[in-house]
């Protein structure tokens, strides 16, 4: 595999469930900025990785997947209720994270100087080395809690799970004070989409910085 490129800026998106990360990934997006949903590319391969299923399998039993299709019902019974996220996790990130390099290089040979990666859990195990800026999007609890109780996949035993087990993380401890944004999302979406221009004019001017600090 390639050598990272370490004169690409990355950005990471992140926040507690409900707090509005993929709004503010689509705001980013129309901003000319490439974003990459570590959640979803996640969701896929747990799928389509035949290596993976089989580990998933074996660690969960085989009524991890319905067929082809993931059992998320099944897999967030055991995870997240169980207390068994981190071995989950430990399965999925490393297949992840060859998915997103692979990602990365074809979005730098676009012609992009700038990459951002949306995850709840990026921060979990600290702050990734590559990343230069945090983006976190802050949301009061209760907005949080209104907005989730609105996904109809999500049950009300496995939406306190997830609260409960993000809330225990204390992921803000990781942010850099100094440059990391923090993006309050208790207002409109109007007044959002207008902070997260700003956001992106003066994060595409502290990259350019960090780029030429690079040369």
């Amino acid at each position: 595999m390639k050598k990272l490129d370490k004169t690409i800026c990355r950005l990471a998106i992140t926040g507690e469930i409900g707090a509005g990360k993929s709004t503010v990934a689509g705001y980013i997006i129309q901003s000319g900025i490439p974003v990459l949903d570590l959640d979803s590319i996640a969701k896929k391969i747990m799928v389509t990785d035949q290596y993976l299923r089989e580990q998933i399998k074996a660690e969960f039993g085989e009524q991890a997947y319905i067929g082809y299709g993931l059992n998320k019902k099944y897999l967030s019974e055991k995870a997240f209720k169980k207390g068994a996220v981190h071995r989950l996790n430990a399965l999925v990130h490393p297949r992840v994270d060859k998915e997103v390099a692979k990602l990365e290089f074809k979005i730098i040979e676009q012609g992009h100087r700038i990459i951002a990666k949306e995850s709840a859990l990026l921060l979990q195990h600290g702050r990734p080395k590559e990343i230069d800026v945090v983006i976190w999007v802050k949301t009061s609890e209760v907005i949080r809690r209104n907005r989730i109780s609105q996904r109809p996949n999500l049950n009300q035993s496995d939406r306190e799970a997830r609260i409960k087990y993000q809330s225990s993380l204390n992921l803000s401890q990781y942010l850099n004070r100094d440059r990391d944004k923090i993006l309050d999302n208790n207002g409109t979406m109007q007044k959002l989409k207008a902070e997260v221009s700003s956001l992106t004019k003066e994060l595409k001017n502290v990259c350019d910085t960090l780029y030429q600090s690079h040369n």
